[in-house]
């Protein structure tokens, strides 16, 4: 079983609303390269399809007006978050993902005044040759932690008007 844990601050507390919206939005994932299908509004429940772009953190190739992505597998959200200094949500992989496990996506604030963010996951591979790469898979998913943070600490820096922020790719 993989067992990941990565938490990263991400600002003063004051940006909550804003990573809130972020996480229940699918933004999180979208900075990250991965494209998120239906786009609604996080809900227990709710099926989502999930797909990689190969080339974040540029916009993927097109091919007859489609966007050229890795298809990841589907996954359910099982828990909603939404309290006054915490939001986020766990889902859960479903058959034919690349992994079998779940992942929970979680911003707080902390006693300091602190804005922070969470993504545990527990798993195992999915797909009989990720079975075989092993250590891979365990990096494979601390990048996309790091991925996803970056990307929240990225939209937070826009929101917060800080200088030099790099922007991110235009949706086509």
């Amino acid at each position: 079983m993989n067992h990941l844990e990565h938490h990263r601050d991400l600002g003063p507390a004051d940006l909550f609303p804003a990573t809130r919206e972020a996480i229940f939005t699918w933004q999180l994932q979208e900075l990250a390269g991965v494209a998120v299908r239906p786009g609604r509004r996080v809900a227990e429940g709710q099926v989502v399809d999930l797909r990689l772009n190969p080339l974040w953190p540029t916009s993927p190739r097109r091919l007859r007006g489609r966007d050229l992505l890795v298809t990841v597998g589907s996954c359910i959200v099982s828990e909603v978050i939404d309290e006054a200094n915490r939001a986020g949500f766990t889902y859960r992989t479903l058959p034919g993902h690349l992994e079998n496990g779940e992942e929970t996506f979680l911003v707080s604030t902390d006693s300091e005044g602190r804005l922070v963010a969470s993504i545990t996951a527990d798993s195992v591979p999915g797909h009989p040759p990720l079975k075989a790469a092993g250590p891979i898979t365990t990096a494979a998913q601390m990048m996309m932690a790091k991925r996803y943070t970056s990307g929240l600490k990225k939209l937070l820096a826009r929101c917060a008007g800080i200088p030099h922020a790099p922007a991110a790719e235009p949706r086509r």
